[in-house]
């Protein structure tokens, strides 16, 4: 009897046992959905992700990854080829993708200004000699930061649009490689200080979002610039924000859902909302990213 009631109890112990490796093994092959994009973290998800990230895993009912990726067209690729299901893009990074019919937008994310979309304005000191844009040329420019498709490359295609093309701009010389390679002037935000301050600096580009923040008068040293010490005597093209995109391989029914938080719901998670830096998302328009391929393929 000692030795009946000893068996029973290992039964159950090994039932128990390949139960509970059952049970990891479904947990282990739950359906992974895989979101693109090219932002990395050496020590795991990037930082602007984690609050999203959750705010997914609701959503889909199991687990998300962010797989990065090199590159805009290397991102298109992979959705393409059904390898993952959605993408968190930016606009160069969706304009580089060479073939988006299967490529669904899903959401465009909105700036701090409530709008899918921004510009930058072409600057000038307000009581400078020069007058319009024509009058860069071999005055020294600023532009915003090296590569950034709204302050490097739309500033260099509104440029050239005016006749004014960088070669004609004064080189800078004393830059470090890669950006002196490059004989360009780039200072991130501070283009309007520079312009203010430095006469060396005739005119640059300032993103319209920086540039609303800057106050109407009374601009110092001190206080940074104000509107009323420059004058705008151009403008670039709109350049669209982040957008949501979806694959061949995407659930419909989950694209649905996911649709439904990101425009519906995403404006009032604060955390999300901060830690991507934005208001919200709305409809996207594909159409908006068209006229902007060929300045994002710009070198």
């Amino acid at each position: 009897m000692k030795r009946t009631v000893l068996c029973l109890v290992a039964v159950c112990c090994l039932a128990t046992v390949f139960a509970g490796c059952a049970q990891k093994k479904t947990e282990g092959d739950a359906k992974i959905v895989q979101f693109g994009t090219t932002k990395a973290d050496l020590f795991g998800l990037p930082a602007e992700y984690r609050s999203i990230h959750s705010r997914l895993e609701t959503i889909f009912g199991g687990p998300i990854m962010f797989r990065s990726q090199p590159s805009g067209s290397a991102i298109g690729e992979q959705l393409n080829e059904g390898l993952i299901e959605y993408a968190l893009m930016s606009a160069g990074e969706y304009a580089a993708v060479e073939d988006t019919r299967q490529i669904t937008p899903i959401a465009s994310a909105l700036n701090s200004a409530g709008r899918t979309s921004r510009k930058a304005y072409i600057v000038i000191r307000a009581n400078s000699h020069l007058h319009g844009i024509e009058d860069c040329k071999a005055k020294r420019f600023g532009f915003g930061a090296y590569g950034d498709l709204l302050t490097d490359r739309a500033a260099r295609a509104a440029l050239e649009k005016a006749g004014v093309p960088v070669k004609d701009l004064l080189p800078e010389l004393l830059t470090p490689p890669p950006l002196g390679l490059e004989g360009r002037l780039y200072l991130n935000n501070d283009v309007a200080k520079t312009i203010v301050n430095d006469p060396t600096v005739n005119a640059g580009v300032v993103d319209e979002l920086v540039y609303d923040g800057l106050r109407d008068t009374g601009g110092s040293f001190l206080l940074g610039p104000s509107k009323d010490q420059l004058t705008i005597v151009g403008e670039t093209v709109e350049v669209p924000e982040m957008v949501v995109v979806a694959g061949p391989a995407a659930d419909p029914a989950m694209t649905a859902k996911l649709k439904d938080y990101l425009i519906n719901q995403a404006k009032s998670d604060d955390r999300v909302c901060k830690d991507l830096g934005i208001k919200g998302f709305a409809e996207p328009s594909k159409a908006a990213f068209e006229p902007i391929r060929a300045i994002a393929a710009m070198k």
